[in-house]
């Protein structure tokens, strides 16, 4: 009997601390795409956002709590990531989660609004911006929507032809490709811009000749292209190759650090849209990362990918730690906190972040790149207006 007492009291101090333990943990959902057909940008990404949370949690974490991020890949595919989803909230019970792509992300916006799970993810797509109809959706950055107009504002300006400037753009079928074209179409037509072409392309490939064939017999002045660096380098050597003139602008899952490494001389004189600094850049926040990868140096690349991730983490984390403090640190809660955000910094990393109850839309600021010298380097900053129609666009 008394040995029995003794393991009865040994089993209820353990289940005191196991409780004391998930008391002090908020745990988040972690989806990314590590070996699928973005997993070029996915990996950066999810190394990012889970250093920023190492970081958050080695400063002592939300108010004392630690954040325990469950890590999945589901490889780019849809399926996956609904099974995911459903792991995580109805087995993790996880205040939020970080997903990564368009297709799935529209995929679950319903059920995300539903269960009241706020969903961050690495899409930019201006879908899920309207709170009236993805109210528990945000991004860190400005949407594709947002970096086409951007793209299309700085066409006006710089073209110097005779008559209206002629664009292209070039996509693949998926929602990530798709997201920001209907946008670039309205906004082209009211700029006076004329798009000669549009070219649909495979999600992977090893050759496009025959798509950059078909976009050059009309003649664009300009082509913009909505898929992920390792394809954008693919397609920008085979327009070498060909002798094309169109001058290409890329969206910010194309143009990285990564881009002259991949399409070497074929990269040179590529522009492109950066939502992020590149790493190293001169901005405040930046001491941080260098600070934090010379104490843990195992990453595979350092880019403005990696950056993103990281200022995901520092954003979201925010959020729940407002959360925590109102004593909400639920969905609902979490919503409401990252509502009150208002030009949240982060040292330059990204625009400074505001959402609001009514306008999920981060910031509308880009930054124009183009590559010179191997590197990319600072063309100038584009802005476009936060107008009302444009909301969920």
């Amino acid at each position: 009997m008394k040995f029995g007492r003794i393991l009865a009291a040994v089993a209820a101090v353990f289940a005191i601390a196991s409780t004391a333990f998930a008391a002090e943990t908020i745990k988040v959902g972690g989806l990314w795409d590590l070996t699928g057909v973005t997993a070029d940008v996915g990996k950066p990404f999810a190394e990012g956002v889970q250093d920023a949370i190492a970081y958050t949690n080695e400063k002592g974490g939300i108010n004392g709590k630690k954040i325990e991020l469950i890590n999945v890949d589901y490889a780019y595919k849809i399926p996956q990531a609904n099974a995911t989803y459903k792991k995580f909230v109805e087995q993790d019970k996880v205040v939020m989660i970080n997903g990564w792509g368009t297709g799935d992300t529209e995929a679950l916006k319903d059920i995300i609004s539903k269960d009241k799970i706020p969903y961050f993810s690495a899409s930019y797509s201006g879908h899920l911006t309207d709170p009236t109809k993805t109210p528990y959706n945000f991004f860190v950055g400005a949407s594709y929507s947002d970096q086409i107009r951007g793209f299309l504002q700085y066409v006006k300006k710089d073209f110097k032809g005779k008559g209206a400037p002629k664009v292209a753009f070039i996509y693949p079928n998926h929602g990530f490709g798709k997201a920001p074209i209907e946008a670039g179409r309205q906004y082209a037509k009211e700029l006076g811009i004329e798009l000669v072409h549009e070219e649909v392309i495979p999600a992977s490939f090893q050759d496009v000749t025959s798509n950059l064939l078909n976009m050059q017999k009309k003649a664009p002045d300009y082509a913009y292209v909505q898929t992920t660096v390792s394809w954008c380098a693919v397609l920008l050597k085979d327009a070498k190759k060909l002798g094309i003139k169109t001058k290409f602008f890329l969206g910010n899952y194309g143009m990285t650090e990564a881009l002259p490494l991949l399409a070497k001389d074929a990269a040179e004189g590529v522009y492109g849209m950066a939502t992020h600094a590149p790493y190293g850049a001169n901005v405040p926040g930046m001491k941080l990362l260098i600070d934090w990868n010379k104490k843990h140096p195992s990453k595979d690349a350092l880019d403005t990918v990696y950056v993103r991730g990281w200022s995901y983490g520092l954003v979201w984390a925010e959020g729940l730690r407002i959360a925590d403090k109102n004593k909400q640190l639920n969905g609902e809660g979490v919503k409401k906190a990252l509502e009150t955000l208002k030009n949240f910094d982060t040292g330059g990393l990204v625009p400074p972040i505001t959402y609001t109850a009514t306008d999920h839309r981060p910031t509308t600021k880009t930054t124009i790149y183009v590559i010179k010298g191997g590197k990319m380097t600072k063309v100038e900053d584009v802005e476009t207006p936060r107008k009302k129609e444009w909301l969920g666009l």
